[in-house]
Parts: structure tokens; C-alpha cells; sequence
């Protein structure tokens, strides 16, 4: 019973300082946001919604993907348009970071409409897709006009448990993706052996970017180079998992080395929109939920007085 006592007064402490606005959210929350506009603008609609004999539209509008926006417009090229036009904007307005309060739903709505939509996920947008709906609680109490603005004061306390449960639920997320990914890789055998990144190389989909040539060819024609890059992979995704729920400085460790995984994933595989949403996401896991921002403005305040 003391234990769950002190647990009780220790949660109910964090939940009246909890702070998680800062740089850290806003950059990451843009980004996001910023690797959803790039996918509209620079993908043909065939690209986005190839069209299969499951799918002869293109646009997947089974079940609860019929309220997406790209289904309530239509596949036709003026509803394709339209819903280009609206995401575009919204994506924009989000990424700028103006009134968090007003386009974070907007925001949450137009990167669930694409990943609904599109019958062939990269993983990335589902992510995105359940990020953007966790930065709902997190930035609906929040009354300023750019998130970029510094915190004048404290988030209202009717949003601060929402807004911290919903940032350790982004952790979480994270931590499941990594481990995830770490332990399909070392369930195996071509990962344990150390083989796979020659096998996915050559494969015609996620195969390496032909633009880089001579370097791959040149990594690939050792075993060991291709061995030490298979199992470097599996122990980045481990350190990343095991930090996402560590102190706020061990999750900046984990931004680190999780946008040299994913940048060299997007080199590599071309996969520019999942490594950006990746190191989008681990951006914003790490914005403080301390009570320091609330001391500083305490501080502000009795200077001012």
C-alpha cells in the first residue's frame, strides 16, 4: 500500500507540472506534417493509388476509409485534385505551426485520409496516422499562436494529464516499433547470419537506389561489410527501443542514432517519407514532460512583479 501510495502522489505530481510544448514537439509535429505535403505534391496519383483488380479505382474507401477525405471526393482527376488542394493546405497551415489548437485535428484528419486511402502502406503513414492523433490532446489546450512561440504559461491543468498520457502513448509506439522490427530481424536466419542486406539489395522494390553504383557494389562485395552492416542495424533499433523510455537526455541519444538509421535508410532505399516520419516522430519524443518550463515561468513572473 505505501508503494501505491507513493506511485499515486508521484504520478499526480508529474501530471501538475507536465509540460510537453516546446522546440522539440513544434519541430517535430512540421515535420511530419512536412513529409505528408511532399508525398502529395511530388507523387502521381497512380503512385499513390495504384490501381488493382482488388481496388480497380485506385482508392481503398472499404469500411471506415469511406469517411477519408479522398474517398469523399472521389477518384475522379477534379476529386483527386480537391482532395490535393485541401490536404495541401491544411498540411501547410500545420506545418508552420500556426494555432496548434485549431489544425491539429485538421492535421490528424488529412494524414489518416492518405493513409486509409491508399491500398499499399510503407509502414511510415500508419505511424504518422497514430502520431497525429496523439498530438490532439497534446496541443488542443494549447492557446498560443504559433507553437513555435515560447510558453508564456502553463498548459491548463484540465489538459495536462490528456496531454502527457498521450506523449508516453507516442513512446510506446516507438518502443513497439523498434522492438518489433528488432525481433523479426533476429527470428531471422538470413539477419543472423548476417546476409540480408545483400538479399534486400537486390530486391526490385526496397532494393538500394541504382544512383549509387560503384559504393554499394563496393560495401556489398565483402561478407563481413555486408554482415556488419545487417547486425549494426538490428543493434541501433535495440539501443533506440531501450532509450524511447529513458530521461529526456537518452532519448536525444536515441534521435541521434535513429536519424542516421533512417537517413541512410532513405539514401540507400529511397524511402524518403518513412525516414522522415521516423525521425519526425523520435523528435517529439523527445519534448520534456518536466517541471522546468513551469519554474521558468514562475521565475518570469516574479521578475516582472
Amino acid at each position: 500500500m505505501p508503494t501505491l501510495s507513493w506511485i499515486a502522489r508521484r504520478a499526480a505530481s508529474e501530471i501538475e507540472h507536465a509540460e510537453i510544448r516546446g522546440v522539440a514537439l513544434a519541430g517535430g509535429r512540421s515535420l511530419l506534417a512536412f513529409s505528408a505535403l511532399a508525398t502529395i505534391l511530388f507523387s502521381t496519383n497512380s503512385a499513390l493509388f495504384p490501381q488493382t483488380s482488388e481496388h480497380p479505382l485506385g482508392i481503398h474507401c472499404a469500411g471506415l476509409r469511406a469517411v477519408s477525405l479522398w474517398c469523399a471526393t472521389g477518384s475522379t482527376d477534379t476529386g483527386m485534385t480537391v482532395s490535393r488542394v485541401i490536404s495541401a493546405i491544411v498540411l501547410v497551415v500545420s506545418m508552420t505551426g500556426f494555432r496548434p489548437a485549431w489544425t491539429c485535428v485538421p492535421h490528424w484528419y488529412v494524414t489518416f485520409s492518405l493513409a486509409a486511402a491508399m491500398p499499399e502502406s510503407n509502414g511510415g503513414d500508419k505511424i504518422a496516422q497514430i502520431a497525429t492523433l496523439l498530438l490532439i490532446p497534446m496541443c488542443l489546450g494549447d492557446d498560443r499562436t504559433w507553437h513555435w512561440e515560447a510558453i508564456a504559461r502553463p498548459l491548463p491543468a484540465s489538459w495536462r494529464g490528456g496531454a502527457l498520457a498521450a506523449h508516453v502513448m507516442l513512446r510506446a509506439q516507438l518502443l513497439a516499433v523498434y522492438v518489433g522490427a528488432a525481433l523479426s530481424k533476429l527470428t531471422d536466419p538470413l539477419w543472423r547470419q548476417g546476409s540480408a542486406m545483400y538479399v534486400i539489395s537486390r530486391m526490385p522494390q526496397f532494393g538500394f537506389s541504382s544512383s549509387l553504383g560503384g559504393l554499394v557494389k563496393t560495401v556489398l562485395s565483402s561478407y563481413w561489410s555486408v554482415a556488419i552492416l545487417s547486425w549494426s542495424i538490428i543493434a541501433v533499433q535495440i539501443v533506440i527501443a531501450a532509450l524511447i523510455l529513458a530521461p529526456r537526455r537518452f532519448r536525444f541519444i536515441a534521435l541521434v542514432l535513429a536519424t542516421v538509421l533512417h537517413l541512410g535508410i532513405l539514401v540507400l532505399m529511397d524511402l524518403v517519407s518513412f525516414g522522415l516520419i521516423m525521425i519526425a516522430v523520435l523528435l517529439m519524443a523527445c519534448a520534456r514532460t518536466s517541471r522546468t518550463v513551469h519554474a521558468s515561468i514562475a521565475l518570469n513572473e516574479r521578475m516582472a512583479s
